[in-house]
């Protein structure tokens, strides 16, 4: 084996081993941003903001469930995307034409890579918009 070889084999152990720790947190992610968008469309219809604030946090809440040990070996499951009811800006302007939505919020992800004992924080930030016109469908 010559150290070309050795060299391609360490970067694709490196990476495999970065894609499994950091690929889930992205799809998640991913996840997030679809469910946001979901509530935000459901908003069009629906004017009952304060439901539809506290379904998203439900939803982001049921994403994914990550297992815990603390200091006295006790396990216990999380959800890996907790974002309060109070932490989401929920702003429907409807005196702009045409009237929008606008929805935005933190949250954080505790990356823990296996076999190394290390942690770390990943922060993310979402911010959308959508436009709340009801679509007027053409029945001719």
């Amino acid at each position: 084996m010559s150290w070309v070889s050795f060299l391609l084999l360490v970067a694709l152990v490196g990476g495999g081993y970065l894609g499994w720790v950091w690929v889930p947190i992205y799809w998640d992610h991913i996840d997030v941003k679809q469910s946001t968008r979901d509530f935000m469309n459901r908003a069009v219809k629906d004017r009952d903001d304060a439901a539809l604030v506290a379904g998203l946090s439900q939803k982001l809440a049921s994403i994914r469930k990550v297992r815990w040990v603390d200091e006295a070996g006790q396990a216990w499951e999380a959800p890996a995307v907790d974002v309060p009811q109070q932490s989401i800006t929920w702003e429907r302007d409807v005196e702009s034409k045409p009237p929008m939505l606008r929805v935005s919020f933190s949250y954080e992800r505790v990356v823990t890579f296996p076999w190394i004992g290390k942690t770390r924080t990943k922060h993310f930030d979402i911010s959308l918009e959508n436009d709340l016109t009801v679509p007027e469908w053409d029945t001719k």
